[in-house]
């Protein structure tokens, strides 16, 4: 006989119930490692969210200073949530084409200074 912490001793007369919490327990397990490989997934360096965002590393750590883009710092390293990145680039969307833009006016800008 198998001894269980919640049934005592598993016997015939208690099988189903048994079979029943086992299974109960190997979902539970099933989907706490779901959710820990989810959020693993989601998690992403400055180097992907710059391929993802088609902007400089170096735009990605201003937009970080100015707490103007999600991000979470973990010791000395960044780290950033795809979903949160995502939902960032929906509302932001025009607001890029607008960075373009001011980006262009000010390598103009410093073009024009150094003339």
């Amino acid at each position: 006989m198998v001894n269980n912490e919640k049934f005592g001793k598993v016997t015939y007369d208690n099988l189903p119930q048994a079979v029943e919490y086992l299974i109960k327990l190997m979902e539970m397990q099933v989907e706490k490692q779901n959710k820990d490989v989810s959020i693993e997934e989601d998690e992403m360096t400055i180097k992907e969210v710059s391929t993802l965002i088609r902007k400089s590393i170096s735009t990605i750590y201003r937009y970080t200073s100015q707490q103007s883009i999600p991000h979470t710092k973990l010791g000395n390293s960044l780290r950033f949530s795809r979903s949160e990145i995502l939902a960032w680039m929906k509302i932001h969307k025009n607001t890029s084409i607008q960075d373009l833009s001011d980006e262009v006016t000010m390598e103009s800008l410093k073009i024009l200074n150094r003339s």
